[in-house]
């Protein structure tokens, strides 16, 4: 039987509006609860998280110096082209490339008989002219010659002296010999070839010891001085660092690059330096304490950089300003004091205000 009353009917409705609206408010009340809890403990107050286990470790002081670095290059501290003053053909040639060579050592000799030659012919005038001066010189003594004829004989063996003197230089210069102790370059000649006066034939170089010329930014220029250390690293040993001494610093700023030149000198009793080798430079201006952590728990985000505390079993979010890097260590500026408890390890997992449980203390020597 249908209902046909429209009170009925209407109350019908209205009921059944009810219970949608009951069914609606009851759904939305339990999301919120389960949003709220979703552990379903029925408490959502962060006390009650769990704490994360983390490692924590202290700043330590650390000796830190302060530097400026440069590159450069390396020359031998003692270098000379060989160049024969004349001309000629080789006739002896008793060195080799790359050899060693004392001072005063042969290492080219140029055929030199019209010089030899000319000496002996300059020699016998020279004889000549000093036996007649002594005979003239006899005679002006029991006045039998003029006092004119004395003064010619003597600018006679003046003459021939200076010719003796310009015949063996001549004769010398056949002979080129080694200036001082060091090592040969590549030698580009044979015996039987001929030289050309003014000509290098190859170097010599001193490589007992080497300097480094290197250019420093102006702002520094007050703070070098001789005497200063110096150390180096070069791309053919880079795993050595060669400790040098600055020897000069230079007298003007460059306008172009607002720099000044140092040059520094570095014992190379081993000769493992060598000219022409690539440089890089540190010179230590000063050394001061500061402090400094481990690189691990430093965080970097954009522009900021910071460190996690705890403080109360509590995750602290730290800013610090960060100076010169130390290996597996960086120097800390501002933010950080002695006695902080710096986390380590597990600071992925924090953030600000986060519950901690310290897992483990490391010293700060064990940190590193």
């Amino acid at each position: 039987m249908s209902d046909t009353n429209p009170v009925i009917r209407t109350g019908k409705i209205f009921i059944g509006f009810c219970l949608v609206l009951a069914c609606v408010a009851a759904g939305a009340f339990g999301t919120q609860l389960l949003l709220s809890d979703p552990d379903g403990e029925g408490d959502g107050d962060a006390r009650n998280r769990q704490a994360i286990r983390v490692d924590v470790t202290t700043p330590q002081m650390r000796d830190i110096d302060e530097q400026v670095t440069g590159i450069g290059s390396l020359r031998p501290v003692r270098r000379v082209d060989i160049v024969p003053n004349a001309a000629g053909r080789i006739a002896e040639l008793p060195v080799s490339s790359l050899q060693e060579v004392a001072e005063g050592d042969l290492l080219i000799q140029l055929d030199d008989r019209t010089e030899r030659a000319h000496l002996a012919d300059a020699q016998a005038t020279f004889d000549e002219a000093e036996q007649e001066l002594q005979r003239v010189t006899q005679l002006a003594e029991s006045n039998a010659a003029a006092q004119a004829q004395l003064e010619e004989a003597r600018a006679t063996l003046r003459r021939a002296e200076a010719a003796v003197m310009t015949a063996a230089t001549a004769t010398d210069d056949r002979a080129i010999t080694a200036p001082f102790a060091g090592t040969l370059g590549v030698i580009e000649a044979e015996v039987g070839g001929l030289l050309e006066a003014g000509a290098p034939v190859t170097r010599l170089s001193d490589l007992t010891a080497v300097e480094v010329i290197v250019a420093l930014p102006e702002q520094y220029y007050d703070r070098v001085a001789p005497g200063q250390s110096l150390e180096l690293t070069t791309p053919a040993y880079p795993d050595e660092v060669f400790a040098g001494e600055v020897t000069l610093r230079g007298t003007e700023i460059d306008l172009g690059t607002r720099s000044f030149e140092i040059r520094a000198q570095i014992d190379n009793p081993d000769q493992q330096l060598i000219g022409g080798m690539f440089a890089s430079t540190r010179l230590v201006l000063d050394t001061y304490q500061a402090l400094a952590i481990p690189d691990d728990a430093i965080i970097s985000e954009g522009l900021s950089t910071y460190v996690y505390t705890v403080v109360d079993d509590t995750a602290e979010r730290n800013s610090i300003q960060t100076g010169q890097s130390l290996g597996d260590l960086t120097e800390i500026t501002d933010g950080l004091s002695p006695d902080d408890r710096i986390v380590i390890a597990g600071w992925d997992q924090l953030s600000d205000g986060a519950p901690v449980e310290v897992a483990k203390e490391i010293s700060a020597e064990d940190a590193q």
